[in-house]
């Protein structure tokens, strides 16, 4: 993404500072945000192409800020700073996934804390909206299927819970589909079957 592209998406000027760029973000990603816009199907990509386009422009303006400046910013404004990694993954991309550049990287992560937070509110299909997006852009991405392949199960016991049985079945199968070689996933999703079996 270029950077006229990345300033036209915030809706900013050239040489605009970082407190112009931090508030046309905020305002954006409040409108932009698909937990806000549950009908509208194109609202992850435009998230996530917002938070690319801020990432960019975050990085060209501190480079350019004074180092005082750049010091006391780094710390509230990097995203990967508040990431919480389960147990599941870890903080460092996995060795098979798809090579991406630091700013791919940071919005990544920056969604992954999003679905983190999600997920705790027990907001699954919200988390799934979002999970779905980054997977279609980035879908060589082992992590991020690793990472839809957990929402889809927990979605699934989810389910199982309301006793909503065909449906947790569809989700549960996707679940082994988008990240068939996981093992622990394997075992879970088959427990969630022999629930439904008990259940039913």
């Amino acid at each position: 993404m270029n950077l006229d592209k990345c300033y036209q998406l915030l809706g900013i000027c050239r040489g605009a500072s970082l407190d112009e760029l931090k508030a046309a973000y905020r305002s954006l990603a409040r409108k932009w945000h698909p937990d806000l816009n549950p009908d509208d199907l194109d609202a992850p990509q435009r998230f996530i192409a917002l938070n690319q386009a801020y990432q960019i422009l975050l990085d060209r303006t501190q480079t350019n800020s004074t180092h005082s400046t750049a010091t006391s910013t780094a710390t509230a404004t990097s995203p990967t700073t508040t990431v919480r990694v389960t147990r599941r993954e870890t903080s460092q991309p996995a060795a098979n996934s798809t090579p991406i550049n630091q700013n791919d990287d940071r919005l990544k992560w920056q969604l992954y804390a999003e679905l983190q937070s999600l997920l705790k509110q027990q907001q699954f299909l919200k988390a799934i909206v979002l999970i779905e997006g980054l997977a279609h852009r980035s879908p060589q991405d082992k992590q991020i299927c690793q990472w839809q392949g957990i929402i889809y199960s927990q979605y699934g016991n989810q389910l199982i819970q309301r006793r909503e049985f065909d449906k947790a079945r569809i989700y549960l199968k996707k679940a082994l589909r988008v990240d068939p070689h996981n093992r622990q996933l394997w075992q879970e999703v088959d427990r969630s079957f022999n629930r439904i079996t008990q259940l039913s």
